[in-house]
Formats: C-alpha cells, sequence, structure tokens
C-alpha cells in the first residue's frame, strides 16, 4: 500500500514522458559536458604519445646542446623531459631542482614546501595540461618569437574558470655564470590556484592517500574505487526507479506486458545508471587520458542504442499485434526484415558516433561505406528487387497464403509468400518458385476472391425432338434455376441458343452462391442430376457428338 500514491503520480504524470525525458538527457547533458571542458580526442592522444616517443628517441641518440648540467636542465626541452622522468620515479626531491623557487609569495613560500608542489603540479598536469613535447624548445635561449620575454617559455595553456593561465619555464642563472631552465617562479606561484581547481579536493586527497599508488587506463586505485561505489549507487537508484515503473505497468491492463516489463528493467535500467555515472564522473578529478576515454562516450552509446532496438521491438509487436487483430497477418513476416534493417541502421550509426568521438574523420568512412553500398546495392539488385516485390505483394495483397490463383500457365494454391519468391502448389502437387519481382509484376487471377462460381455449359436435343418439348426443358430448368437455393437466379439462364451441327443446343449459364471450389462441385452435380430428370421427364435425349459412315458392299465380279 505505501507504493500507492506513488505509483498513482507515476501513472499519471511521469510515465508517458519518462522514456522521452531520459533518451533526451543523454544527448542535452552529453553535450553540455563536453562544451564546458575540452578534452583531446583518444586518438589525439595516441598520436601525441607515439610522437612524444619518437621525440624522446631522438633525444636519447643526440648530445643536449648547451654546457653540461647535472640535471640536464640546458634547454626547455631537455629540463622538462627530466623533471617528467623524476616524477615518474617518484623523485620528488630531485624534481625539486626543476623548479624556480625564488621570489615566491609569502603563503607558497612558507605554507608548502617543494616535494608537495611538485605532487600538486604533477595532478594539475595530469588534469588539465596537454603538453606537446615536440612544440618545447631543444636551444638553450630557447624560442625567440613566441611573444613571451627571452627568458621565459611557455609549455602549454591551461583553461582555468578565470580565464587561460600559460604554464611557463624560466631560465635561470645556476650560479656559476651557466644559465639553465626551470619551472617558472610564476607559475609556481599559481599552483595553488590550481590545485583549488584541478586538484583532488578534500575527498580525493584523503582517498589518495589511504589506497596505495596503482594506475590503470588513466585511472588511479582510489578512482576506480570511486567508480565502483558511483556504479554500485546508480544500480540501487535506478533499481528503485524501474520497480516503481514496472509496478505502474503491471496496474496499467494496456501496459501490462512482458516486453514492455523486460524493457523497463533492461535497456531502461542501464540507461539510469549511466546518466548518474556521466553526472558523478567529475567527482572523481579524473586526468585527461580518463576524460578522453568518458568524452568517447562508449557507454553512453551503449545504452542508447540498447535503448534505441528495445523501442525497434516494442514497435514491431505492438504493429505485429495491430496487424493480427485487422486480419493482416500474412503481412507479419515483413516487419521481422524491416526491424532488422532498422536496428542495422542503428549499430552502424552508433559505430559511426562512437568513432567520431574517438577523433576519426567520419567523413573519409562514410565516403568508403557510401561506394561499398552501391557495390553491395549493384550486386544485390536482383534480391532488392524480390524484396521490393514482396513488400509490394504483402501491401496490395492480391494474393494470401491458402488462395487458390491462375498466374500465367500455372493454376494452384499459395503455400507461402517470402522475402524472395512465392510458392504455388499446383493441381499437379508440384510446387512452383516464382521470384517475387515477376509475380508483383505480372497478371495474378485469384480464384479465391470470386462472390459465386460459373457453371457453364449446353445441353444438345436431337433434331427429332418437337418444339414443345424443347420448350418444356427450358420452363422446367428456368423454374429449377428460380427455385435452387445456391443458384443466383438473377443472373443466371438457359437459352436455346443455335442449330448446332448436329443438335439443337441450349446453354446453360449458371451462378453458383459459393466460394468453395468442393462445395461447388457438390452442388454442380446436384445441378446435373436435376438436368437429367428433367430431360427424361420431356421425353427428350440428349445428342451425343457422333459421325455414321455408310459401307456399299460391291458384288463380285467376272474374273478374265
Amino acid at each position: 500500500m505505501m507504493f500507492e500514491p506513488v505509483i498513482y503520480i507515476m501513472k499519471k504524470l511521469i510515465f508517458p514522458r519518462l522514456l522521452c525525458i531520459l533518451l533526451l538527457g543523454v544527448s542535452v547533458f552529453g553535450s553540455a559536458y563536453a562544451a564546458d571542458v575540452e578534452t583531446p580526442t583518444l586518438k589525439e592522444l595516441a598520436e601525441r604519445k607515439g610522437a612524444d616517443e619518437e621525440t624522446l628517441k631522438k633525444l636519447s641518440e643526440a648530445p643536449v646542446a648547451g654546457p653540461y648540467d647535472e640535471y640536464n636542465r640546458t634547454t626547455p626541452r631537455s629540463s622538462l623531459i627530466a623533471l617528467s622522468q623524476a616524477i615518474q620515479d617518484k623523485d620528488f626531491q630531485r624534481a625539486v631542482h626543476y623548479l624556480d623557487l625564488r621570489y615566491l609569495p609569502f603563503a607558497v613560500d612558507h605554507e608548502v614546501d617543494g616535494p608537495e608542489l611538485i605532487r600538486k603540479l604533477t595532478i594539475v598536469a595530469r588534469r588539465a595540461m596537454d603538453i606537446d613535447i615536440g612544440a618545447l624548445s631543444d636551444d638553450p635561449k630557447g624560442h625567440k618569437d613566441d611573444g613571451l620575454p627571452s627568458y621565459r617559455d611557455r609549455i602549454t595553456t591551461v583553461k582555468t574558470k578565470d580565464g587561460p593561465v600559460d604554464i611557463l619555464m624560466q631560465r635561470v642563472p645556476r650560479g656559476d655564470g651557466v644559465f639553465i631552465w626551470k619551472i617558472s617562479n610564476a607559475t609556481i606561484a599559481m599552483i595553488p590556484a590550481l590545485d583549488k581547481e584541478f586538484g583532488y579536493g578534500y575527498i580525493g586527497e584523503k582517498l589518495s592517500h589511504f589506497f596505495p599508488e596503482y594506475e590503470l587506463a588513466g585511472f588511479e586505485l582510489w578512482q576506480l574505487v570511486m567508480l565502483a561505489g558511483i556504479f554500485l549507487s546508480g544500480y540501487l537508484v535506478s533499481f528503485i526507479i524501474t520497480t516503481v515503473l514496472v509496478k505502474v505497468s503491471q496496474k496499467n491492463r494496456r501496459l501490462n506486458k512482458k516486453r514492455l516489463q523486460k524493457f523497463i528493467t533492461g535497456p531502461l535500467r542501464f540507461l539510469i545508471i549511466i546518466l548518474i555515472y556521466r553526472f558523478s564522473f567529475d567527482m572523481i578529478s579524473p586526468s585527461i587520458i580518463a576524460k578522453a576515454l568518458f568524452e568517447a562516450r562508449t557507454l553512453v552509446i551503449v545504452s542508447a542504442l540498447w535503448i534505441a532496438l528495445g523501442i525497434v521491438e516494442l514497435i514491431v509487436y505492438r504493429l505485429a499485434d495491430r496487424m493480427r487483430r485487422n486480419g493482416q497477418e500474412d503481412a507479419v513476416v515483413l516487419l521481422k526484415p524491416a526491424a532488422t534493417g532498422t536496428k542495422l541502421l542503428l549499430v552502424l550509426f552508433a559505430i559511426i558516433s562512437w568513432m567520431d568521438n574517438l577523433g576519426y574523420e567520419v567523413t573519409t568512412l562514410l565516403a568508403g561505406l557510401g561506394v561499398g553500398g552501391v557495390a553491395v546495392a549493384l550486386a544485390a539488385q536482383k534480391s532488392l528487387e524480390n524484396l521490393i516485390g514482396s513488400i509490394t505483394i504483402y501491401a496490395s495483397q492480391p494474393v494470401k497464403v491458402g488462395d487458390f490463383c491462375q498466374f500465367g500457365k500455372y493454376l494452384g494454391t499459395v503455400e507461402e509468400i517470402g522475402l524472395r519468391e512465392t510458392q504455388l502448389r499446383t493441381l499437379a502437387r508440384t510446387v512452383v518458385h516464382i521470384p517475387n519481382a515477376l509475380f508483383a509484376s505480372a497478371e495474378i487471377e485469384n480464384l479465391t476472391q470470386r462472390d459465386k462460381i460459373l457453371y457453364r455449359t449446353r445441353l444438345r436435343l436431337s433434331y427429332e425432338e418437337a418444339p414443345a418439348q424443347i420448350k418444356m426443358v427450358l420452363q422446367n430448368i428456368r423454374q429449377m434455376i428460380d427455385q435452387h437455393e445456391f443458384i443466383d437466379e438473377q443472373d443466371s439462364r438457359v437459352r436455346f441458343i443455335e442449330y448446332g451441327e448436329y443438335a439443337q443446343e441450349l446453354e446453360l449459364y449458371v451462378y453458383i452462391k459459393t466460394q468453395v471450389f468442393v462445395e461447388y462441385l457438390e452442388h454442380r452435380e446436384d445441378i446435373n442430376l436435376r438436368i437429367s430428370e428433367i430431360v427424361e421427364d420431356a421425353g427428350v435425349k440428349l445428342v451425343i457428338p457422333a459421325r455414321t459412315s455408310y459401307i456399299k458392299e460391291l458384288s463380285d465380279a467376272p474374273v478374265t
């Protein structure tokens, strides 16, 4: 009983619109998130990683420009690479040698030590810095045409909520007359502010210190644990929502369908989980690699595809039920290929969308698919013609399964209307397979659709019969036509039609009121027997076509 108010509200207000809102939420929320955060695609990151590895390989083979430095800080590029290596080795004490700690603000200088600055800078770099190592200068004097002072070089630019912030390296004196490159003190002064925006936050800081250091696909161990918690919470919320929806569908007779309930507990539940996951994803402070994986929208595309396929299934079964109620049961077979084609298009669209999110050129792929589609269409031309022919047959319904029809020289019963051909069972009990393209374009005589069946024959009376006898036969047959319950007396007739070559001919033109051929044969037999009695009672004879040959016998002639 505790669910009754909730069920009523869901039934009256929410249920009819919930699916549309959820589907709209996928695209709107995903687009809004993508607009706020500009993240390189996985393809761009992979290409960047390959270029960086190539650059590092060349640097390892070539001598470093400039004077010798113990920490390899003679150029912006070599200094940043050495700093990255120290961070990768977790040697934060060594990494401090790459920071320009001179003239820092009082708060930064006294509240944060060097290793902690390195750790926070590393977190900001993982989350917000897209660095192209190949673009860094390998000249001891740095870039000269970047619009910056000669003693500074730009590493990258971080887009913050307050505007872009340049991450800089600075050329500083080593103390012995040699100049080296370090992370600029201006950048170091910005680390606390950057950490507030791009750091792990209170919960992330606690968890990152609690769990051991481990990284998988751009996610740290504590982030993977939080993701698992988000998915579990999303499942619980989606379970509650979909359980209420199932109860609503059970209350409504029109919605109490097993397939609808399967749709709610399957793709709809999964979609709710993914929406909660997308809404909560930024809580784990993801890295650039994790964001790139996130922006590929793989799970969103899978959930949306699952939803779309489920909707197609629901529509197909609803149409099938309606067709069966309307007596169009034969046309139900067309729904399966139509649903299959629609599903293939949806899957293809999902794959193209996913590849576009990964950063691949979709236009090139579509061009290739277009050329391939033309080739496939040409190769499958006959199959397409037959498929269109089957659609034409089901739409116009000149014949249905079980109909008795005449097609060309073939006379028989339609046993099956497939997607490629129609099978016709002939009177000789053979099966003729007719391509649908030919069957739909040719003349078909549907004998089953007759509202009555014509029986037409001639009675041949001898020339020896008197006119009074012929009139009696005509009168009695007409009386039989008027009184017979299975003869359509309005359109039926019997007439003295002509003087034939060997008989006086009466034409019987009778419509028997039945559509079943077996019944027609029974009534025709009854009519023939009644006509035989009428002819016999009138004392006339039916003439059988015959010829009389006269042979003259010759007398024996004398032999000479």
